[in-house]
């Protein structure tokens, strides 16, 4: 049993070696000490600095990267689009500053940008199942089966694409097969639902006839009309008639970004990603081609290119671009929309899953 002094002599021996320590490192251990400790913090001071110069030159060539692509792309992108019109839809969540410079590159490359769509949460919200259902289906009774867009003016092998625009269809099945993301599982309702909605969408803004571009109809208006009501989409401009291609703008993943907060999606149990896939697959089925883009962070894990370029039914026929918000990114989307028309597809930029930073020079200039 430890009695009293046990105790004593613990504390005596531990007052000694404090006392110890104080006179060592108040005497001949001071120099050493304290020039060991002004050596370690000065050096610390020193690489600090260097990170910071670094980080200051590396940031003065990624601005001044921008602005010498921002100079050259009217160049670079002249007639690359050849009058085609293009619909650009936003996803929740994306860079709406990156629609303007998209906008001013395609309308350079001699593209026609029909409007924006801006997609929003009601359209994988849980919470808005009982309306999103019950709208898409009185719009699917108000406009009947869509009509058929026509072929389209090059087939991607592999792409999916029928002779008839994909959006056609207003069946239960044909949404099905819409949804379908690879997954051998039969769709859920909810699914099924935001597939059909992907379609209507698609027959609102797209055609595969490049000859009917710009033209606009009773059936156009009462989808987008509908689509906004439900509050499923809101629309800006007056999108004048249905464009031959579209631009579908993806959001990054905030956990991506370090010192970001993450952003919550509208439920953990509502599989958004499915939802985004479908929709694109939808678009690229009613046009003559798509392309998504996004920034670095929408190609790592829960992103939306980053599922894309895992299924290889939607990766075959929908382009990725993971540059977007930047100058580069602006003309890779574009030289990805010149090799849509041509029957070719790509994955490009730097991210997972890219293939190429860009499309190569004979698909743009072809």
């Amino acid at each position: 049993m430890i009695d009293f002094r046990y105790h004593l002599v613990s504390l005596v021996a531990v007052f000694l070696a404090l006392a110890v320590g104080i006179v060592l490192g108040a005497g001949p251990l001071k120099d050493p000490i304290g020039a060991t400790l002004t050596k370690s913090v000065q050096q610390l001071r020193n690489d600090q600095a260097a990170l910071t110069q670094q980080l200051k030159t590396a940031q003065a060539g990624i601005d001044n990267r921008d602005k010498f692509v921002s100079g050259v792309e009217p160049a670079l992108v002249a007639d690359q689009l050849g009058g085609r019109s293009v619909v650009l839809i936003t996803l929740p969540g994306s860079d709406n500053d990156a629609v303007k410079p998209l906008t001013d590159a395609i309308t350079a490359a001699g593209g026609k940008v029909t409007g924006t769509i801006d997609v929003q949460n009601a359209w994988v919200d849980p919470a808005d199942d009982a309306a999103r259902k019950q709208a898409v289906e009185q719009l699917r009774q108000a406009v009947g089966t869509l009509p058929t867009a026509g072929a389209p003016t090059a087939t991607r092998p592999g792409s999916g694409r029928s002779s008839g625009s994909a959006a056609g269809s207003s069946s239960t099945s044909g949404a099905g097969s819409a949804d379908s993301t690879g997954s051998s599982g039969a769709a859920t309702a909810a699914a099924v639902i935001q597939a059909q909605a992907a379609q209507l969408l698609a027959g609102a803004v797209l055609t595969t006839e490049v000859s009917g571009s710009g033209k606009t109809d009773a059936t156009e208006r009462t989808l987008l009309d509908g689509l906004s009501k439900a509050g499923l989409i809101d629309v800006t401009g007056a999108v004048p008639g249905r464009a031959t291609q579209v631009v579908l703008l993806a959001p990054g993943v905030a956990q991506a970004v370090e010192g970001a907060v993450p952003t919550p999606t509208p439920s953990p149990a509502t599989d958004v990603l499915s939802a985004w896939v479908s929709l694109a697959r939808a678009l690229d089925a009613g046009s003559t081609g798509a392309v998504v883009t996004g920034p670095a962070s929408s190609a790592s894990t829960g992103g939306v290119l980053a599922a894309i370029r895992a299924q290889p039914q939607a990766s075959t026929g929908v382009s990725t671009v993971d540059t977007g918000g930047t100058p580069m990114g602006a003309v890779t989307t574009v030289f990805a929309l010149r090799e849509q028309q041509v029957g070719d597809a790509g994955n490009y930029g730097f991210g997972d899953g890219a293939t190429a930073p860009l499309p190569s020079a004979s698909a743009a200039s072809s």
